[in-house]
């Protein structure tokens, strides 16, 4: 008996040597949205810009320097924001993105902005690794980039890295003029099918994954942080084994990792503002993470020196897109701003613009997410235009009735993708339950009965944002017209330009 116990107690601390806690270190972005320079974020500071690729380079840089044992991976929406990247169909921002040692990242709604004929086409020039397994050609078992994870080592550790885009959110968020031939097929079922692949042959199991409901504002505390990423939390019930889920699209960071059957799930706030990091402790024997930490590291401008090499190609971008991007439209003589869930004077802008274009139209609307960047005071040109609004939307002309209108805004009303910024001509109430209580055009309430004329653009009136009423309407006009130009032409007789606020959306 003496002898089995003093040979137990050897083979548990034989077996006790061979185990070991590693330490990974994981940085994080999502939603970066082709902020390569620093900026203005209101609700960080007035005065201090944030962000920009120069000093994110340079954090990502130290942390690998000083931990090699540093991984660092994006959920997507890399392309579409200043006008660096629409004029380039993101070329610039993959160019710049080869330099920020990114060890994968997944692909995102705004990826496929330019049609996913030239998002392959930029891809191709990634000196990284993109991930995606779930978005596949129509009718077909072929992914449109066949490249469904990687796994990379650190550590003396084998990181499986899987690439997810949510099936509602492809379907919400994308112009389906530019996925036209494509399908996304559901998340949890091939999430399953990479866990049972990658198991076996790896220690850890990251997702970068790009889902959910789309957001716009900062974080406001945990409990507003859990109901944005409800889905991320619910990925994670429904399917096991995920140790951690890098998540983008709701443009919610995550102050405190959140935890959900086991998987650690972590954000930021988009626009290159932060870079999250987050430190684990992988029992070796166990064949877990024991224990984490997570912050998310505010990039402000004035304290980080600008890496040189990302300086020098951000600069080299600029100069190939100042001859569009630095034409002036127009002096404002106030600082024009959008909201998400508000009237903008910005959203009257584009609204009004798109009103004026013909005659016929009897309002136009403008999705609030459309809407990309706040442009401060004085000369306004066609860069600050397309940075305000990146996506290459067209104006379309709509007949529909007062009764599919009712449907429009009582879909904006429940605010899922943010009210509709409605032009001069239109007024509509939402009561305190988020219900419409009050639509006019020209002081007269809308006839359930009769039809009007109102624009938009291609993107919303072929269901984007859920506006499923437009793609039933009885004529349809795509002028084919960028909504940017549409605003151009609206303003070049307006070399002073006021922005205005007017009520057009009360909110009781």
């Amino acid at each position: 008996m003496k002898k089995f116990s003093a040979l137990s107690a050897l083979f548990f601390v034989s077996f006790n040597l061979s185990s070991e806690i590693k330490q990974l270190n994981f940085l994080y972005t999502n939603d970066l949205h082709a902020h390569l320079q620093p900026h203005i974020e209101q609700w960080i500071s007035k005065t201090r810009p944030v962000g920009g690729f120069a000093n994110l380079a340079t954090l990502i840089k130290e942390e690998k320097s000083t931990n090699p044992n540093t991984l660092y991976i994006d959920a997507g929406d890399y392309f579409s924001g200043p006008y660096i990247s629409t004029l380039t169909e993101g070329e610039a921002v993959i160019d710049t993105m080869n330099l920020l040692g990114v060890d994968a990242a997944c692909i995102g709604n705004h990826e496929f902005d330019h049609g996913w004929e030239s998002m392959l086409d930029k891809f191709e020039m990634a000196t990284f690794p993109i991930i995606n397994g779930n978005i596949f050609y129509e009718g077909t078992d072929e992914l449109i980039w066949d490249n469904p994870y990687v796994i990379l080592e650190s550590n003396g550790l084998k990181i499986g890295v899987i690439g997810l885009h949510g099936k509602f959110a492809f379907y919400d968020t994308t112009n389906f003029k530019m996925v036209d031939g494509l399908e996304a097929r559901d998340e949890e079922y091939y999430l399953r099918k990479y866990i049972k692949e990658l198991e076996p042959i790896t220690d850890l199991i990251v997702l970068s994954v790009h889902e959910g409901v789309p957001g716009r504002q900062s974080t406001k505390g945990l409990s507003d942080v859990e109901r944005t990423l409800s889905k991320d939390i619910d990925l994670a019930k429904n399917v096991p084994g995920v140790d951690i889920m890098i998540t983008g699209h709701a443009h919610k960071g995550t102050p405190e990792a959140l935890l959900s059957n086991k998987t650690i799930i972590v954000s930021t706030n988009a626009y290159s503002i932060e870079l999250g990091k987050l430190v684990v402790s992988y029992d070796t024997e166990k064949k877990q993470i024991v224990d984490y930490s997570n912050e998310l590291i505010t990039i402000f401008d004035d304290e980080i020196e600008d890496d040189p090499e990302m300086s020098k190609v951000i600069d080299y971008w600029e100069s190939q897109v100042q001859k569009i991007a630095l034409k002036e439209v127009s002096f404002t003589t106030d600082k024009m701003v959008r909201a998400y869930g508000e009237e903008s004077n910005m959203g009257n802008l584009f609204a009004d613009a798109a009103e004026e274009y013909d005659e016929k139209i009897d309002f136009a609307v403008i999705n609030s997410g459309a809407l990309r960047q706040d442009l401060d005071p004085g000369v306004l040109t066609k860069g600050d235009l397309i940075s305000a609004f990146p996506f290459p939307n067209t104006l379309v002309m709509t007949k529909i009735t007062g009764a599919q209108i009712e449907g429009l805004f009582n879909h904006a009303a429940g605010m899922t993708n943010g009210v509709l910024q409605v032009s001069k001509s239109f007024k509509y109430v939402i009561d305190s339950n988020g219900e419409i209580v009050e639509l006019r055009l020209n002081g007269k309430p809308i006839n359930r009965k009769k039809t009007y004329w109102v624009a938009s653009t291609n993107f919303v009136t072929l269901g984007g944002d859920g506006y499923w009423e437009f793609t039933e309407s009885i004529e349809y006009e795509d002028t084919n017209i960028f909504i940017v130009d549409v605003v151009e032409d609206y303003l070049k007789d307006k070399p002073r330009y006021s922005p205005v606020y007017e009520e057009r959306i009360v909110i009781e």
